[in-house]
């Protein structure tokens, strides 16, 4: 009867409306409070954040006051230890650190532990106890240099890599929901990373406000967001197909924007979960990218258009050759020449207005699609990113 309820209200397009506004200022209402909540314990330990520019000199100590010396090996010759939940873009991972050495798989479903939320600390201490078991493995072939992965509170306890720590490997961690899920819990579960930030040597996080939250939890962590792969994600020679796409989940507010680009004549075909055309297949999704004059993008984080951080798709796209307009991100302008490398607009009206715009000049638009794909190649490519952390922790041999 509740589903049926459910199901009922969300066919309501004022009821559907009004509960997202609602649900985007509650979230945008505690990403500041926690961000807050954060900055008054870095005022009150007297912290003070190093720039990218020290990281360097940070994780070093890091390492030598935990005893760990890397092993400095060239390009190739490393054994990396590889954890994560398989849920869709993780399974380049794999791919994107092949040609640094030797690399060791951990990946499980999230799907099943989610499924069973009464046996969920169950579920975890098992995974856990695999995740020991297969590191020990691993270590016993071939000493481990690095661990990566993308855990969180959820799926991993501090034990577990103070454990893989004691083998004197170097702890890497992602996170790309950190605005809005650090700490906390969500029907009883953890949901966030804040009590595994400490145990491990350098996380890394797609957003730079987000940095404070780190330090001020006992972690190093330092601005490091998500790339592409330019053998996956490349151009394909195909003729424009449609004006405007957008391929991504329906939720939030996203509905509603795409209903207003198409009450402005605006001609946009949508795919994934939640529009009529469904999903795709990545190599489909690829395609797309090329047979779009526009990929649209959006920036903002679960119902709220505000609150916002950076997408794999901010990356995906421009390497796969499309020209990409999103929501404009001020991290945007950390890794993107914004107007020449790629497009950003302000509200519905700029949007329509940038679309058009851009359809009525090929010749911009083209200049614009090429220089982001060069500017990807260049300096947003998963190997590069992994590259820079292996060289700042000394794993790494220069040169190489």
């Amino acid at each position: 009867m509740l589903d049926a309820i459910k199901q009922l209200l969300r066919k309501n397009k004022f009821i559907t409306e009004f509960y997202g506004l609602w649900k985007a200022r509650l979230q945008e209402k505690k990403a500041l409070s926690d961000l807050d909540f954060y900055r008054r314990i870095a005022v009150e330990k007297k912290l003070k954040l190093p720039q990218n520019g020290d990281i360097c000199g940070a994780l070093r100590e890091r390492l030598k006051n935990n005893a760990k010396k890397p092993a400095i090996k060239p390009k190739g010759e490393m054994h990396i230890f590889l954890a994560f939940p398989l849920n869709n873009w993780e399974a380049i991972l794999p791919v994107a650190l092949a040609p640094f050495g030797k690399i060791t798989v951990f990946k499980w479903k999230s799907v099943g532990l989610f499924n069973n939320r009464s046996e969920w600390l169950r579920y975890r201490e098992l995974l856990n106890l695999q995740m020991i078991k297969k590191f020990e493995e691993a270590f016993n072939i071939q000493p481990i240099d690095a661990v990566v992965g993308y855990f969180s509170d959820f799926y991993i306890i501090p034990e577990t890599l103070y454990k893989m720590s004691e083998s004197k490997a170097i702890i890497f961690n992602m996170c790309w929901d950190d605005k809005l899920y650090f700490s906390g819990f969500y029907k009883k579960q953890a949901r966030g990373i804040g009590s595994i930030v400490a145990a491990i040597d350098l996380n890394l996080t797609n957003s730079y406000d987000s940095l404070i939250k780190y330090f001020a939890s006992g972690g190093l962590a330092m601005f490091w967001p998500e790339g592409a792969h330019p053998q996956s994600h490349s151009p394909v020679d195909v003729p424009f197909k449609y004006d405007v796409s957008f391929v991504g989940q329906r939720y939030g507010l996203r509905g509603r924007f795409i209903e207003k680009l198409r009450g402005n004549e605006i001609d946009i075909i949508t795919f994934g979960l939640g529009w009529e055309n469904g999903t795709l297949l990545d190599k489909e999704m690829v395609r797309l990218y090329s047979e779009s004059r526009i990929n649209l993008g959006f920036a903002g984080i679960g119902y709220s258009s505000k609150l916002m951080c950076l997408k794999g798709r901010d990356f995906e796209i421009p390497m796969s050759g499309g020209l990409y307009l999103t929501q404009d991100n001020p991290e945007l302008s950390r890794v993107y020449e914004v107007g020449k490398e790629i497009v950003t607009h302000k509200d519905i009206n700029d949007c329509v207005n940038k679309i058009r715009w851009l359809l009525n000049n090929p010749a911009v638009a083209d200049k614009i699609r090429k220089a982001g794909r060069e500017r990807a190649l260049r300096d947003h490519t998963w190997e590069k990113r992994f590259e820079e952390i292996f060289r700042l922790s000394g794993l790494l041999k220069n040169g190489h």
